[in-house]
């Protein structure tokens, strides 16, 4: 695996990400908007048995929020880049498929970075006094997490005929994780078992205890730490699978 031609592709990615208004704003615009929402609606909302604005208790699902959209853009871009010819392209130079995607995990975990380090910055700029250690976690599990998205993108642009197609298909991925794993909100037990079989649900699960004060050498937080970087890396070998056996890397 040659890194010159991994960042000759990420490269060419971080430009076509920036001739593509759309997904540069669900990258970095969205985390802007879903904080100053957020923070407008129950900035001034006290939790009397916690202390807390109801704000500062859903912070850790914006960073789980924010992060789940990722996989818009990811999807969008694989389904482009084989609707455009790029893939066709790269079958004729010495690139391989491992050093194709590994472009796209290195560019899907720069933009996650990104994502935290503006939620981070406004929220402290709000008010909100998270502890270190949790920002710096917070980014350590983006970074996991931004594998399963990469999965997701990859399952469906094999999927997809198209990127319009994709964009639609994607949400099979994310509408779920959304309304069920984020922890923007208190959900019934049943739900709750339902979410435990998504991968965002450790990542919002993790943060929330960390907001809520408990140590980071809490083996609940390191548990979910184990359980999803088992997800991420099962749910990106399937998407590696079946995009190099269907899509014709």
């Amino acid at each position: 695996m040659k890194s010159k031609r991994i960042f000759a592709i990420l490269k060419l990615q971080y430009k076509n990400l920036i001739r593509s208004p759309a997904p540069l704003s669900i990258i970095l615009i969205l985390p802007i908007v879903l904080t100053l929402i957020f923070s407008l609606m129950f900035g001034s909302v006290i939790i009397e048995d916690l202390g807390k604005s109801v704000f500062e208790v859903l912070v850790p699902g914006l960073y789980a929020f924010s992060a789940l959209f990722m996989a818009i853009p990811v999807a969008l871009s694989f389904s482009e880049d084989r609707e455009q010819g790029l893939l066709k392209r790269i079958n004729t130079t010495p690139t391989t498929a491992t050093e194709f995607i590994g472009s796209h995990l290195l560019s899907n975990v720069t933009m996650s970075i990104i994502q935290v380090a503006i939620i981070a910055v406004l929220t402290f700029l709000m008010g909100y006094r998270g502890s270190v250690e949790g920002t710096v976690f917070a980014f350590v599990l983006m970074v996991i997490f931004s594998m399963s998205t990469i999965g997701f993108g990859l399952i469906t642009a094999t999927i997809a005929k198209s990127a319009k197609a994709a964009g639609g298909i994607i949400q099979i991925f994310v509408l779920p994780q959304q309304m069920l794993a984020s922890g923007l909100y208190p959900l019934p037990s049943e739900a709750k078992a339902v979410s435990m079989f998504m991968p965002l649900h450790y990542v919002s699960d993790a943060l929330t205890l960390l907001s809520n004060g408990v140590p980071l050498n809490d083996l609940r937080i390191w548990g979910d730490m184990f359980i999803l970087i088992i997800f991420s890396l099962v749910i990106i070998s399937i998407g590696i699978l079946l995009f190099k056996k269907y899509s014709k890397v």
